[in-house]
């Protein structure tokens, strides 16, 4: 018996020195060996190494915490070819300066699951959100890579390479990230802010201070929700004050100024009285840019056609062209009717009846704002305006914007890089359905008053008006850019964010 036992551990034994053998031998020789003995797809290495059972995505090893905000899934850096080693960032305790990426190696049960580790955060490792394991430099390795800020503001994908006991310190560029990734780094490019308001409340492109008011907070507790509700504001003296200094300023890093374009996601449980989504000034009428909705809303307007203007835009048309004044005597006489028949004048809205003996009842051209016995409102009109000083340069009212209990996906967009007065485009669900000619763009680069979810005139009252009222709702993915968006990136970044809000087609 005892040479029947002798016998089998020499046979497996002999079988493993094999195997070795033929898993680092060069493919050229171990040509035709694959499908005997399973090595060209590591099922050997698949059984020998397995993954660990007390270390994964449920699982922690005692007195760690894990930051599941960050990349947590299986890689390869033992260079098994198969992932089987769990990679994830962890710290020891509340001090976040010890975070580091570490991977509970595969077939090391209930070892450490740091010893294949990254430096520290306090020891030079640098964060980002936007975390992927790749192997980069092809050594069948899998490296510790994301999305930085670069000394000069540029952002771009950088890796930890993995060695054999662990993440180098140094970081070297990735110059075939993965498709989201290149996305994303396409969403960076001239982003001024970007507060994601997904899971925490960081500006990713470095350059916000914020502070909250009223208790307003995004949710920051792993593990990290599927789906996101965004930075939830209830009405009632909930609201971001932001600046690009200690003080909540712009204008040393963030000059409204060069902005040319504001991209955000909201969603209101309700149309309080002329909310401000965001509003950047120095006070009630000074200086200000800011995107909102008018009144409470379209009470009792819903489902009702608009007219078309009887005089055309009340703004442009009102004054006669040039030259204007007494006209030539030989002006042919015609009569309303006629007008109407011949011209575009109203032709579509009415019908030239002639003359009635009867007096006929007519529609008024324009609904009334309120409906007797209306209830709240279900949707509500966009109204962005730009201020100089205490002078209003540009007030435009989007119709039937916004939804009641449904998010939006707002662009507000330069067209070119006119420095004084481009054309201004308005994206809807990425969708453009509006376009203002030769816009204003904000005048001062300087604002002390920088609010989301609250307006500048909130205690700007009267006796003729009701004050503003802070947004009751939620926003998410709010940006500003120095550059135009194109119509692609906006499309993109509506996927993007639908994808991250959970909604369905």
């Amino acid at each position: 018996m005892d040479n029947w036992v002798q016998i089998s551990f020499w046979i497996t034994f002999s079988l493993l020195i094999i195997l070795l053998v033929l898993e680092f031998m060069p493919d050229r020789v171990k040509e035709g060996f694959g499908d005997l003995v399973g090595v060209g797809d590591s099922k050997f290495w698949a059984r020998l190494v397995p993954r660990r059972g007390d270390v994964g995505p449920e699982l922690e090893q005692d007195g760690l915490i894990r930051d599941g905000r960050y990349f947590a899934g299986y890689a390869d850096v033992q260079r098994f070819g198969v992932k089987t080693d769990f990679c994830r960032m962890v710290q020891k305790g509340d001090d976040e300066q010890e975070k580091f990426i570490a991977c509970a190696l595969g077939g090391t049960e209930n070892l450490s699951s740091t010893s294949f580790r990254s430096p520290s955060v306090r020891d030079g490792l640098v964060l980002g959100r936007d975390d992927y394991m790749r192997d980069v430099d092809g050594d069948g390795r899998s490296d510790y890579c994301r999305i930085v800020k670069k000394a000069s503001g540029a952002f771009r994908a950088e890796c930890n390479l993995a060695t054999d006991k662990g993440f180098g310190a140094s970081m070297v560029p990735d110059n075939q990230p993965p498709a989201d990734i290149e996305m994303l780094l396409r969403f960076y490019a001239g982003c001024m802010m970007w507060l994601r308001l997904r899971d925490d409340m960081v500006d990713y492109a470095g350059n916000l201070y914020v502070n909250s008011s009223g208790g307003a907070k995004v949710d920051e507790k792993p593990p990290r929700p599927d789906f996101t509700q965004g930075l939830r504001l209830n009405g009632t003296g909930q609201y971001l004050r932001i600046g690009d200094d200690p003080y909540l300023n712009f204008g040393s890093v963030i000059q409204l100024r060069s902005v040319r374009a504001y991209h955000f996601w909201v969603r209101f449980d309700e149309f309080t009285n002329n909310a401000h989504i965001f509003d950047f000034g120095n006070g009630a009428g000074i200086d200000n840019v800011w995107i909102g909705i008018v009144g409470r809303g379209n009470m009792g307007t819903e489902g009702i056609k608009e007219k078309v203007l009887l005089c055309g835009d009340p703004i442009k048309d009102v004054l006669p062209d040039a030259p204007s004044g007494a006209q030539a005597s030989d002006v042919t006489i015609t009569t309303p009717q006629d007008l109407m028949e011949t011209t575009s004048a109203n032709v579509e809205e009415f019908t030239c009846e002639g003359f009635a003996v009867a007096p006929r009842k007519m529609e008024h051209p324009f609904p009334k704002a309120v409906k007797k016995g209306a209830g709240p409102a279900k949707t509500a009109d966009l109204m962005f305006e730009v201020w100089d000083k205490d002078q209003r340069k540009m007030r435009v009212v989007v119709p039937n914007f916004f939804t009641i209990d449904e998010w939006t996906h707002v662009v507000v967009t330069a067209e070119s890089m006119d420095a004084f007065r481009p054309d201004l485009a308005f994206y809807k669900n990425g969708q453009k359905v509006f376009v203002q000619p030769s816009a204003w763009l904000a005048q001062n680069s300087i604002t002390e008053k920088n609010y989301i979810g609250r307006s500048n005139w909130e205690s700007d009252t009267s006796q003729y008006a009701n004050r503003d009222e802070d947004l009751k709702g939620a926003v998410f993915d709010m940006r500003l850019y120095n550059t135009p968006l194109t119509a692609a990136t906006i499309a993109d970044s509506y996927r993007w964010g639908r994808g991250l809000l959970g909604l369905t087609e």
